[in-house]
């Protein structure tokens, strides 16, 4: 198999450019030894590193700034868990919505938000149809508190999943051009016949009939024995679409088909792979919005 996996991804590949390489490592907000790990392992350092957050939960101020040291940005998938998208909007959480903003304003780095990923499926309680209506408000609220807070040093992503049949509709769910900066796709090779394409494309299609707005892969994984062809898949799509980069999830899951084994360290071909494809695409700089 791993002399197969050589071949493929030794063969010429189509690409529109390179690709900033982002990750998810499961104790992430804690120690930063997994990143330090993972980036010897595939021999890049993630420009983004991603976590999940709460509301209540403070910002990760001294995890943020050791990702600065290395050069890296946090992507802060922020979940109104314990809240919801109504109360958000109603200015029912904003004393710690304002505690938040200036641990933000703090770190000299810009950091990348992400409020409610995934609204537009069913299986949050902020994408469920009694509190999405609220979305909408409750995000354009958060990104105002933060204006209001001098805040200037966040890159606001929108993050839907890949649509699928019964999904809310983008259009119903985006705040608007002046109040993003990045969107991204959540989608992951759950299924051995899984392409870049089959997986995602419709969604850009979807996509870019509501926003222009430059786009990340913010959430993926492989999985199995496809894994390596389909990380090829993955990357090259991302780079002929046009995407920012790619945010990997690199966590062992399990339950059904959309909580699989996702960790590339326990996977041997799928990590050479990984390491392959990122050498291949993974040299973008990380620019922000108004820069070049």
């Amino acid at each position: 198999m791993a002399v197969l996996v050589t071949a493929v991804l030794a063969l010429p590949h189509p690409r529109e450019h390179d690709l900033l390489i982002g990750v998810y490592q499961p104790n992430s907000p804690g120690s930063y030894n997994q990143i330090t790990a993972f980036s010897r392992d595939v021999g890049l350092d993630p420009r983004l590193t991603s976590y999940y957050s709460t509301f209540q939960q403070p910002f990760a101020t001294s995890f943020a700034a050791q990702a600065a040291t290395c050069g890296t940005s946090v992507l802060v998938q922020w979940q109104p868990r314990g809240t919801t998208n109504a109360a958000v909007a109603s200015g029912a959480n904003d004393t710690y919505v304002k505690t938040f903003a200036q641990a933000v304003k703090s770190v000299n780095r810009q950091v990348v938000i992400s409020y409610g990923q995934e609204m537009n499926g069913n299986w949050y309680d902020w994408g469920q149809t009694s509190d999405v209506a609220y979305y909408v408000a409750a995000w354009r609220h958060l990104h105002d508190v933060f204006q209001q807070q001098g805040v200037h040093n966040v890159t606001w992503l929108w993050d839907p999943n890949v649509i699928y049949p019964g999904s809310t509709p983008l259009s119903h769910l985006y705040p608007g051009d002046s109040y993003v900066d990045w969107v991204g796709l959540d989608g992951y090779f759950s299924r051995p016949t899984d392409t870049f394409e089959s997986l995602f494309g419709s969604s850009i299609v979807a996509l870019r009939q509501v926003t222009a707005k430059p786009l990340l892969i913010a959430e993926s994984g492989v999985t199995g024995t496809a894994g390596a062809l389909q990380l090829q898949s993955l990357f090259a799509g991302a780079s002929l679409a046009g995407a920012l980069g790619v945010v990997y999830f690199d966590q062992a899951q399990s339950g059904d088909s959309e909580h699989q084994e996702w960790r590339l360290e326990d996977s041997p071909v799928n990590l050479a792979a990984f390491a392959a494809v990122v050498q291949q695409y993974g040299d973008r700089p990380l620019t922000w919005p108004g820069s070049s």
